[in-house]
């Protein structure tokens, strides 16, 4: 186990002797050394340095895709993100929400959403998004070089756009949520 977490080459060395990444990794090989079928890890991440993070989260991954349940606690929501497959959100000690982060941000479908988008003609493309009922506002973001727009209705968003730019001529160049993310999530959950 101590080879699967990389530490192999220290296992001479005293414990205490250890990085705080380097402990959190011991940990991990001898909560495995005992071939559990569900882990329960708290902040295992916590300490690592990047290439141990990446080493640390693609084992999880593995042992997940090998049929095992790894559930891990943690705060840091966009290792969370890139970890987890299923996410159950805690505030307060209460279920505020669980499943995919997809899934999750669906069911908000009460809760406004902002989309960028970047085209070779903004300006033509914000008068045409104006007149859609899904579209709640527009406005333009000069650091992005695009338009943002509110809506609470993505679905109804998303099937219009492509009509809506072609009907006016615009040429898409980029359609991406802005807040789809575990933290902008958590953020909303909590408000």
């Amino acid at each position: 186990m101590l080879q699967t977490v990389g530490m192999l080459d220290v296992a001479d060395r005293r414990v205490d002797t250890f990085s705080k990444g380097m402990r959190q990794r011991t940990k991990v090989a001898s909560a495995l050394v005992r071939d559990p079928q569900v882990l329960v890890l708290d902040e295992p991440l916590n300490g690592a340095d990047p290439v141990q993070r990446l080493h640390l989260i693609a084992l999880f991954k593995a042992l997940g895709e090998e049929g095992r349940t790894v559930i891990v606690s943690s705060h840091v929501l966009h290792e969370i993100e890139r970890l987890a497959e299923r996410i159950v959100v805690l505030i307060h000690g209460r279920l505020a929400a669980a499943g995919g982060r997809r899934a999750i941000r669906d069911a908000m479908d009460d809760r406004p959403r902002h989309v960028l988008v970047r085209a070779n003609d903004v300006r033509r493309l914000a008068a045409a998004l104006v007149e859609l009922p899904a579209v709640a506002g527009v406005t333009f973001d000069a650091t992005r070089d695009g338009l943002v727009i509110e809506t609470v209705q993505a679905r109804e968003l998303a099937s219009a756009l492509p009509r809506l730019a072609r009907d006016s001529t615009v040429r898409l160049l980029e359609v991406r949520a802005l807040d789809d993310s575990l933290e902008s999530l958590f953020r909303e959950l909590v408000r």
